[in-house]
């Protein structure tokens, strides 16, 4: 009976207090001391690295502060808010990665489009239409640009470029990646100008997936064909209008 209280003296209170001991003295003298500080970016979009570097640079630079703090003792929710003030970043997770580093997990928010504003200013827009500040054109995206004044003014207008372009497809010959700006007409609804041949889209407002798949089909076509195109209006009921160049 005492060699089992003995055991269990031993195993509940002096090999917890020596670990205990341990620990403390190892924090004391610098052991847990942060030496690096890690940000790893989760699910980055691609072609938007030339905008996200510089933040992620900013970032760690601004967290260079908490080397040499013990990571014992550092305050993770403190940290977080800190880092929560980067307006490029929509959702973040902190851990302590032990001994000495500070892992900080971030996923950022997705460019949607370019503002081009007075100045030649380029303007990130995110979800919902929101404005994050403006940018040098070396950092901009690979996202189309929204050309208008009216797109600077109504925050609904943003959304509602960003809802169209959501419905055109990510690859392919008349995609995201082929446009290079996107107007707004009252009447007419949305336009769009594709890069590589300067050729104005007509795209409308609704049934947008749709229309997309039919100016694709005219791309390929015309680019068999090798007419050039000025105009291609798919806002039409059952058919896509087009008007080449050399059109009146």
């Amino acid at each position: 009976m005492k060699k089992l209280v003995l055991k269990l003296f031993v195993g509940f209170i002096v090999i917890p207090a020596a670990l205990v001991g341990t620990l403390y003295y190892l924090n004391e003298n610098g052991f847990f001391n942060i030496q690096k500080v890690q940000v790893v970016l989760e699910n980055p979009t691609p072609g938007q690295e030339q905008f996200l570097k510089p933040n992620v640079d900013a970032l760690e630079n601004v967290l260079l502060k908490y080397k040499g703090v013990s990571l014992w003792g550092i305050k993770l929710r403190s940290v977080s808010k800190e880092v929560q003030k980067q307006e490029w970043i929509e959702n973040l997770q902190i851990s302590r990665a032990w001994p000495t580093t500070l892992a900080i997990r971030v996923k950022p928010y997705e460019v949607k489009f370019l503002y081009m504003g007075k100045g030649g200013k380029l303007t990130p827009i995110i979800k919902d239409g929101q404005f994050l500040d403006p940018i040098e054109a070396k950092q901009a995206p690979d996202v189309a640009i929204l050309d208008g004044d009216a797109f600077g003014k109504k925050q609904e207008l943003r959304k509602k470029a960003i809802d169209v372009i959501e419905q055109i497809p990510a690859q392919g010959s008349f995609s995201r990646k082929t446009i290079s700006e996107v107007r707004y007409d009252n009447k007419e609804g949305f336009w769009m100008t594709l890069i590589k041949t300067g050729t104005q889209v007509k795209i409308g407002e609704d049934q947008v997936a749709l229309k997309a798949a039919r100016v694709s089909r005219v791309v390929d076509y015309l680019e068999t064909k090798q007419f050039d195109a000025r105009v291609i209006d798919a806002d039409l009921s059952k058919k896509v209008l087009v008007r080449l160049r050399k059109d009146p």
